[in-house]
């Protein structure tokens, strides 16, 4: 509670300092009196929280969900309220990544802010260490959150000061990955293995490295951080796959590191975006919900003709639900939508709190762990038991104690594997933001997004830089395909 209270003074803050500004990356003016602020390490502790705040928007549903859902072949936009067409069928402009951009760049400010200042402050030397180790973690983050979409990218290891230092170069993708590493291996080395809900510890950074190096290829160490992860024993499958999503069940033992909510004061409103809302007719009122709910998504018809039957089907997508009010009994989305909308989404339903959830927003969860270990496994010795133990175990919960469903995988080639793991990810990770990235790095995004009809060019497996950022800066470079 503390720690969100913080949080929310920092959004205070953010707001009035970054609000209006959304094309620099930096807002140097307010840097010259954050030097002077930084005395004691309570203000340290007070910035690293502000480092925290852009989380938010970086890994919540608006920037997650886009990039790495709607812009693949799990998702779509729903029929009744399109709203993100854009995103859906690719015809974005050159800005689209406008506001990732500003709160990634503020976020990596505000993280080499506290590391910068930090360390010139009169304190007890592990505590110092462990925050700045905590804040280069951050940085992590954001670079990973701008390196996937956009390649490379200006690294900013010292926090702005005046203007002449805001206009980097990009610098190669490999050297914003060696950055990444870094950091993240500083926080593994330095911090404790525990922490306090929503702070980073040396499980989440190892975790976190684990994801980071299945994405751009490096087996190896994808296996050994992931095998890091699984043998401190600390976390595990729940044994029901929908209580992962249920705010009753935040920072569980399968959460490694979740963004923090809390009902009536920070609002989740990822289910509120996948609920169905009310179409015109007569069922336009409260039913779903007591209020009008965004309702923006759907799942493909590819998602659901391919998702097998099972368990974690049923807790992930449903063509029916209960009437809000308790009385009026089951409601087919035939009998609403009339064929338009034939599923929803119900895997991040909180119906009773409706636009005031309280459930966290999932950043890496354990079952994420076990199908890397299982990935990186395969490629590192294919003739090696573990990757069966490791996905198994995943789809164990999946069935949820049904023999015919789901039944565990054994001897398979090494490419029928890796068809197996990628498909197990696409099911078993379904809209928490990970599908597109997948496709990417295995290949597949243009054959996979192609296939449900869309007119994708080659060069947009990779986002634009946005316009504005090259006008202000006439260093950056564009992508390919987005002059």
């Amino acid at each position: 509670m503390r720690f969100l209270t913080k949080i929310k003074l920092l959004i205070s803050v953010g707001i009035l300092v970054f609000g209006c500004q959304d094309i620099l990356v930096e807002d140097p003016p307010s840097n010259i009196s954050l030097q002077s602020f930084y005395q004691s390490e309570d203000d340290a502790i007070t910035g690293l929280n502000g480092a925290y705040v852009n989380l938010y928007s970086v890994y919540g549903h608006n920037s997650s969900i886009l990039y790495g859902e709607l812009n693949a072949d799990n998702l779509t936009i729903s029929p009744i309220v399109p709203d993100a067409f854009a995103w859906d069928n690719f015809t974005y402009n050159s800005d689209v990544a406008g506001s990732l951009w500003a709160q990634c760049f503020s976020g990596i400010n505000r993280a080499n802010e506290v590391i910068k200042y930090t360390a010139d402050i009169d304190f007890e030397a592990g505590r110092k260490a462990d925050l700045i180790a905590e804040a280069k973690a951050l940085r992590a983050l954001y670079y990973f959150q701008l390196v996937r979409p956009l390649g490379g990218v200006p690294i900013y290891e010292e926090p702005t000061v005046g203007f002449d230092e805001i206009y980097n170069p990009r610098n190669s993708e490999q050297e914003v990955y060696d950055l990444i590493i870094r950091d993240l291996n500083d926080a593994v080395n330095e911090l404790a293995s525990t922490s306090l809900a929503g702070r980073i510890n040396s499980n989440i950074a190892a975790s976190m490295l684990a994801r980071v190096y299945l994405y751009t290829g490096d087996f190896a160490n994808a296996l050994n951080m992931a095998k890091k992860i699984i043998g401190t024993n600390s976390y595990r499958l729940l044994a029901d796959y929908a209580n992962v999503f249920k705010p009753d069940y935040n920072n569980s033992a399968e959460h490694i590191f979740q963004i923090q909510y809390l009902s009536g004061e920070r609002n989740n409103q990822m289910g509120p975006s996948f609920g169905p809302r009310a179409p015109a007719g007569p069922y336009n009122g409260s039913f779903w919900a007591g209020t009008t709910v965004p309702g923006n998504f759907a799942p493909s018809a590819e998602f659901m003709a391919d998702n097998p039957q099972s368990y974690r089907r049923s807790a992930t997508i449903a063509d029916s639900y209960e009437h809000i009010d308790g009385v009026t009994g089951t409601i087919t989305m035939q009998e609403v939508y009339d064929g338009a909308f034939p599923y929803y989404i119900n895997k991040f339903d909180d119906r009773p709190a409706e636009l005031q959830s309280g459930a966290n927003f999932s950043v890496i969860r354990y079952a994420d762990i076990l199908l890397i270990a299982a990935e990186a496994s395969n490629e590192v010795d294919p003739a090696g038991n573990d990757k069966y133990t490791w996905i198994n175990m995943v789809r164990a919960r999946a069935r949820n104690g049904v023999d015919t469903d789901l039944p565990d995988l054994v001897g398979l080639s090494q490419d029928e594997f890796r068809e197996a793991v990628l498909e197990e990810r696409r099911f078993e990770l379904a809209f928490e933001g990970e599908r597109a990235w997948d496709l990417k790095r295995r290949g597949q995004f243009l054959e996979k997004v192609r296939a449900q009809g869309k007119n994708v060019e080659d060069f947009m497996v990779m986002f634009p830089i946005p316009d504005r950022q090259t006008v202000l800066n006439t260093n950056l470079s564009q992508n390919d395909g987005w002059d």
